[in-house]
């Protein structure tokens, strides 16, 4: 048995789909040949950049591998250049479930983006891994419950960790120091609809007018210009252009540092796949966390999480004031976080992905046999 990672990002990549690829092909290499295979592009991709939504094959594919696509772009292959035995892993379901994605799309866009589902419903098996997820694959895709295989993120506890020290260094490299009577609150993420930062603020908003003083520190790239300007435009409509900083670009090595020094990290999520990351990587840092309801939070673990109905403002500002109003609260509240997300190391999210690939090379050497 070995396995064939596609690749639509960098292995390197800072982004959610590039951590994905990259902590699976790390924590699988000791356990089973694996390999990242990337799409081979048509000619005058390079000037015309929709072409690469109509791959010619897989570079370094090894016949007979299991070809595991790890993320939806790239699925269309299936439907010209099929290649088995095949599993995709199915992140969230964007604009299909989430009307705000509609705004990401042009008509075009819309278009390739129905290339790669069409293509992905020619999958064998599916990875998800949040029950949600796997209830939307049924639901609109009529995909039986016993292809879709839900195992769990991982978090790098070794990376992700309490560090002492953490505004001595975001000071040195950042310029950002604290402020005395200020609360800082951490988002980490986009500015996507889907983020839903646009609650965000006014939650910071309507908190300022009641006498709390806080800081928003808001970590990460815009995702367009177009989202950049909107969320800029939000903050002066609502007087916020001393309340809220914009750390655009955080290397992966510096990133749990801003967990640690904030004293409650907010998501607001519209939309997330599983269990959000920028929550668990809170969690392990030792910092409390709002999560949404999209960010599924698993039943076992929800005691350690602040959850709110993303869609409702007063929901997300009375959960911040809870743990403003009670610092006790708070420090329980990060405490059992920290003790909880101990259980979710890659380790045993790859031992789940492995009994995947077992299933599906068993049912692809019957096939074979027959």
């Amino acid at each position: 048995m070995q396995v064939d990672l596609v690749a639509n990002v960098p292995l390197g990549s800072v982004s959610g789909i590039g951590r994905y690829l990259r902590e699976l092909h790390a924590h699988l290499q000791d356990r089973i040949p694996v390999r990242v295979v990337t799409p081979i592009d048509p000619p005058l991709t390079r000037f015309l950049p929709p072409l690469h939504y109509f791959p010619l094959g897989l570079r370094g594919h090894r016949p007979g591998s299991i070809v595991h696509f790890t993320q939806i772009m790239g699925c269309s292959l299936m439907l010209w250049r099929p290649v088995r035995p095949a599993i995709a892993t199915v992140h969230d379901l964007g604009v299909l479930v989430c009307p705000e994605d509609e705004l990401l799309f042009n008509r075009l866009d819309r278009w390739l983006l129905d290339l790669q589902l069409a293509g992905l419903r020619r999958m064998d098996h599916y990875v998800v891994s949040s029950d949600y997820t796997r209830q939307g694959l049924q639901q609109l895709f009529g995909i039986p419950a016993d292809r879709i295989h839900r195992v769990q993120l991982g978090v790098d506890m070794e990376h992700f960790r309490p560090i002492e020290n953490a505004w001595e260094r975001i000071s040195q490299r950042y310029g950002l120091t604290p402020v005395s009577g200020t609360v800082d609150l951490l988002y980490v993420g986009s500015e996507l609809p889907r983020k839903n930062l646009g609650r965000l603020l006014e939650t910071v908003a309507i908190l300022e007018l009641e006498g709390y003083a806080l800081r928003l520190i808001k970590v990460g790239g815009s995702g367009g210009a177009r989202w950049r300007t909107q969320f800029l435009a939000d903050i002066q409509r609502l007087g916020l252009k001393d309340n809220v900083i914009v750390v655009d670009v955080v290397p992966e090595e510096d990133l749990p540092l801003f967990y640690n020094v904030c004293y409650l990290c907010v998501c607001p999520s519209l939309l997330e796949g599983g269990f959000s990351w920028p929550v668990m990587e809170a969690m392990a840092c030792g910092a409390a966390a709002i999560a949404s309801t999209a960010s599924h939070v698993p039943h076992h673990v929800q005691d350690a999480v602040l959850i709110v109905e993303p869609r409702e403002v007063d929901s997300i500002t009375e959960a911040v004031k809870k743990c403003l109003d009670d610092t006790g609260f708070r420090d329980a509240l990060a405490e059992k976080g920290n003790n909880a997300i101990a259980a979710f190391t890659w380790e045993a999210g790859v031992e789940q992905m492995l009994n995947v690939y077992r299933t599906v090379w068993l049912e692809s050497q019957d096939i074979d046999h027959v």
